[in-house]
């Protein structure tokens, strides 16, 4: 089973025709031995020589060559295919220039000969490479040229004296063959890639049919210095690339064993930088919303662009920058502080801005007091009289706006707002009151404050207090209806005792105190004359005007009449305005 797996995997490939010498030409009738493959004394083997077959027992052949010229030789084991062609001449000259029979690749050791008939000794021997000079004058036959390449083809001969005489060799083609193709630099994606991305350098050779099993190492060069390698994987992968990655790449295969290096034309790559777009603002605590003194944190990202990045925070309405990086701490809040924040982000080739975030700081509510509406002053007692009329407010010290207030008494809701309207106290009223006070931060958090307590004592009033309040409205309209009627009396008695003279001035009576302007006649009396007085001697008197009798409420205290006398003060009456 073994035997047949060898035989299959030998069979994979042509046969390797080998010679010894391996020179040629050969000089005629110089035994060769010709080998197919590896030696086998066991394996059948047929023979292809210049169009002539022969069969062998073994997989080697003995042959002395007669026909000049060049022949091509093959050969095909039973468990084979065909070899390649070798190409072998036969020569009758006299010196022959040698070179391998075998195919010559670069990094092989070419080795060129002059050799004459049967082994004769030359001398002054030169080699000569298109024509040109190479070498000359020299001891030796051979010529090592040694690694060969590529530029080593072409044709050869050689020169040299054989028993004093100059002899010549004819030429002898010599092709170096390539051991593997010059490498190409193949790029997998764009060669303007975007910082960031992923790139896979590709070093892509071809090797020679003739030596398909060469084992090579690769090597990786940015603007003439190593990057990668030397690897035997062809393949160079940038991860991520940055902007420093850019340059001109190029990549080297070698034959380290054939001391064979290949460099690849050179391929340029630039990397460009990604726009800065998408910057976001968060906040710590969400929604940016705390109460002064806590602490608040702003954070800045971008969804694309790639960097270094440089970050700065601003406030609107001013024009210098808060700070520098990816984070903006207040470790304190104030009140001062709330407005609106936004980010710019930049990688020095382009730049973007945030949306704006409005950061709010709230003062909690702090302070709470009581007073007596229209008063400054905190109170924690109020004492009142049943009738009177009382109002409460309410206030802080501290507490941003809006602040709801809510009114307790004896530690029951009663009412809402900052004024707390009693009216006109009752006993009712009495108890204990006080506000509480509220603002809230967002919608989830609010902050309360208690007032202290204030004491309400209403006091009753007594029913003497309003008799003796009646009684003395009622005596003091007595006492001004008495007054005013004994004034009348007092002047009209004085009138009949002192009674006026005639006078001849027939003009209307002349009333000093009629209407003036803080004086009203409150009551005015007319008094007929009665019969019971005397007759005239000379018959019926003539009608006499009736007597008029005024009372006088005197003006307001201190006033001063039309005549400018001093009026008696008074304050029990009202005046009244005259018609």
């Amino acid at each position: 089973m073994a035997r047949s797996a060898a035989l299959l995997l030998c069979g994979a490939q042509p046969p390797l025709l080998t010679l010894d010498p391996p020179w040629t030409p050969v000089f005629k009738g110089q035994k060769v031995t010709l080998t197919c493959g590896t030696p086998d004394e066991h394996i059948p083997t047929a023979w292809n020589i210049g169009g002539r077959n022969k069969r062998s027992k073994a997989s080697h052949l003995q042959a002395s060559l007669q026909n000049t010229g060049r022949s091509s030789i093959q050969c095909q084991r039973s468990d084979s295919k065909f070899s390649l062609s070798m190409e072998l001449s036969v020569s009758d000259d006299s010196v022959v220039l040698q070179v391998p029979v075998q195919p010559v690749l670069e990094g092989d050791a070419l080795v060129l000969r002059c050799r004459s008939w049967w082994g004769r000794t030359l001398s002054s021997v030169s080699f000569f490479h298109n024509g040109v000079l190479l070498w000359g004058g020299g001891q030796g036959d051979e010529l090592l040229l040694a690694p060969a390449q590529q530029h080593h083809s072409g044709r050869y001969h050689c020169t040299g004296r054989l028993y004093g005489l100059r002899a010549e060799s004819k030429t002898n083609e010599v092709v170096v063959h390539e051991l593997f193709s010059v490498p190409e630099l193949s790029v997998d994606g764009p060669r303007d890639p975007p910082e960031g991305s992923a790139l896979t350098l590709a070093c892509v050779t071809r090797g020679s049919p003739l030596r398909p099993r060469v084992a090579l190492q690769h090597l990786f060069y940015r603007d003439g210095v190593v990057v990668a390698g030397p690897q035997g994987s062809p393949q160079h992968l940038l991860w991520a690339l940055a902007l420093p990655d850019s340059g001109s790449y190029a990549c080297e295969a070698q034959a380290e064993a054939a001391n064979v290096q290949k460099r690849s034309a050179p391929v340029t790559i630039t990397v460009r930088r990604v726009p800065v777009a998408g910057v976001t603002l968060a906040a710590q605590p969400p929604g940016a919303q705390v109460a002064a003194g806590e602490s608040l944190v702003l954070s800045c990202a971008v969804a694309a662009g790639t960097g270094p990045l440089v970050f700065s925070w601003h406030r609107q309405g001013q024009a210098q920058p808060l700070a520098q990086g990816p984070r903006y701490e207040l470790p304190a809040a104030r009140p001062e502080d709330g407005g609106h924040y936004f980010c710019r982000a930049t990688n020095g080739v382009t730049a973007a801005t945030s949306p704006q975030l409005h950061v709010t700081v709230v003062v909690p509510v702090a302070g709470a007091t009581v007073r007596v509406a229209g008063t400054e002053v905190a109170v924690t007692e109020v004492a009142g009289t049943e009738g009177e009329r009382l109002n409460l407010s309410c206030a802080v010290q501290a507490g941003t706006a809006p602040v709801a207030f809510t009114w307790l008494r004896d530690g029951e809701e009663m009412g809402e707002g900052p004024i707390l309207p009693l009216g006109t106290l009752g006993l009712g009223h009495a108890g204990t009151y006080q506000c509480v006070a509220t603002n809230q931060l967002g919608a989830r958090r609010a902050f309360q404050v208690l007032s202290p307590s204030v004491a309400l004592s209403v006091t009753r009033r007594r029913q003497g207090q309003w008799r003796g309040q009646a009684l003395a409205g009622g005596l003091s309209a007595s006492l001004l209806v008495l007054l005013a009627a004994s004034a009348v009396l007092g002047w009209h008695l004085w009138r009949r005792r002192h009674p006026a003279v005639p006078s001849t001035d027939t003009s209307e009576p002349e009333y000093s105190n009629v209407c003036p302007e803080d004086v009203v006649y409150s009551a005015v009396i007319v008094t007929e004359q009665g019969g019971g007085g005397p007759v005239s001697p000379s018959g019926p008197a003539a009608p006499q005007e009736p007597f008029v009798t005024y009372a006088v409420l005197p003006g307001p205290r201190g006033a001063t009449g039309p005549r400018g006398l001093r009026r008696v003060p008074s304050d029990s009456y009202e005046n009244v305005p005259c018609a």
